[in-house]
């Protein structure tokens, strides 16, 4: 489809790429049809040019024309980006892509601090990235937070907790996860994709609390999660994006799995007890049933300002308790085995007008298939974004953390941070 057409843009494209690059003049108006939008095959030729893609990624020797279904296979994890940046599917106004872009020229704009490569902006692999990358340094939440875009991701957090445990006063509390990525790339031969993610994680949770040590939160992990996300193929599109969201009933295109391996190390700050274990998930980002319902990232709920992140995290997890402690219920020797998962629900208003306002709830839960050990935690907050790095939460959690099935019944104010 359109053979003809892409095989004249791309050498109109090849022959500005001298000029227009150079001038500053680059546009994803360039690749907009009639309606002033891109669809997916459109963004597609728009990313082969922005980011200066060789042509040996969609051409054989002695091929003449292109297929713009090699074009959107051979890009798919940039246009998982994409879709992860402007929070819904195609079609994109070429305004939105242009603002989203951020050209090379502009990098001059940047803070010193954020423009150091492979600590605090990103180093690639291979020519133009295309063997994957290097870094940035990662602040979130917790581990499930480091494989979200930023945009999507909550934000470690220092601030004041009240333990309604006992009596007194509150506290103060931290929590969160500092990781850093290496990723690779590899593209399959049909609509298929896979990203490939190391990242060595160091992540807490610290909450203190008066009348004696006992009564705290005292949690510090090592972990080295193994990621992939995986694009698998889908059914070919034909025709404009308006009749294939048709044929297709609505329901949305784009999908990826991202499954995880984690061994891990957990111990306290005082490294008094340890366990060792190791944790596998998996999460499905797409239409859910081919529906418009979508999981695993934010996506705008009509005109609104309003929208929703919905995510489904089932997991299993194998531990052994090496040493025990005060920090922890779980005794020397034990060895689990336990199933459950994350589920969680989040809304955000306001992201196109003004400083954002999340509320949301989660639920997290394991079970010990040996015995009856079971642990879960609820958590709902409110989160009022500064910025896109910095926010004010207010957070209630109840139940066991997941590891150490440490009591808590927290209510924490504080300062939410993340990169």
């Amino acid at each position: 489809m359109k053979n003809g057409i892409v095989s004249v843009v791309v050498a109109v494209l090849l022959s500005l790429t001298g000029t227009a690059w150079a001038a500053g003049d680059f546009s994803a108006e360039i690749f907009a049809g009639a309606d002033k939008k891109l669809d997916r095959q459109e963004a597609a030729l728009w990313i082969a040019y922005r980011d200066k893609e060789p042509l040996s990624k969609f051409l054989l020797p002695g091929q003449m024309s292109l297929d713009s279904e090699k074009i959107v296979a051979a890009l798919e994890y940039k246009l998982d980006d994409l879709r992860s940046t402007t929070h819904h599917e195609a079609p994109w106004t070429w305004q939105e892509l242009d603002a989203v872009y951020k050209a090379p020229n502009k990098d001059a704009l940047l803070p010193g601090w954020k423009d150091i490569e492979g600590i605090t902006s990103e180093k690639k692999i291979g020519k133009n990235g295309v063997d994957g990358s290097l870094g940035p340094l990662r602040l979130r939440k917790n581990d499930a937070d480091l494989m979200k875009v930023l945009s999507d991701a909550k934000g470690a957090s220092i601030g004041f907790s009240d333990n309604r445990l006992i009596k007194g006063h509150g506290a103060w509390n931290t929590a969160g996860a500092l990781g850093y990525p290496i990723t690779f790339f590899s593209q399959g031969s049909s609509a298929q994709s896979t990203k490939l993610v190391v990242m060595p994680v160091i992540g807490w949770n610290l909450a203190e609390a008066e009348g004696g040590a006992g009564n705290k939160v005292d949690e510090l992990r090592f972990s080295l999660p193994l990621t992939v996300w995986r694009s698998p193929a889908g059914k070919k599109m034909t025709g404009t994006y308006e009749e294939n969201m048709a044929e297709a009933g609505n329901s949305i295109y784009s999908r990826l799995w991202m499954l995880i391996a984690k061994p891990y190390i957990q111990t306290d700050f005082s490294f008094q007890y340890e366990i060792y274990g190791i944790e596998a998930s998996a999460e499905y980002v797409g239409g859910v049933f081919g529906s418009r319902l979508y999981a695993g990232g934010y996506q705008d709920i009509g005109n609104s300002g309003l929208q929703y992140q919905m995510r489904i995290v089932p997991r299993v997890d194998y531990g052994i308790t090496e040493r025990g402690g005060e920090q922890t219920t779980r005794k020397s020797g034990d060895n689990w085995l336990r199933l459950g998962g994350l589920l969680s629900l989040d809304f955000r208003l306001g992201s196109l007008s003004f400083n954002p306002l999340d509320i949301g709830v989660a639920y997290d839960f394991l079970k010990n298939l040996d015995s009856a050990a079971y642990s879960d935690v609820f958590k709902t907050h409110a989160t009022w974004w500064l910025s896109e790095n910095a926010g004010m939460t207010l957070e209630y959690s109840k139940g066991e953390t997941p590891v150490a099935i440490k009591k808590i019944d927290l209510m924490t104010l504080g300062l939410e941070l993340k990169y």
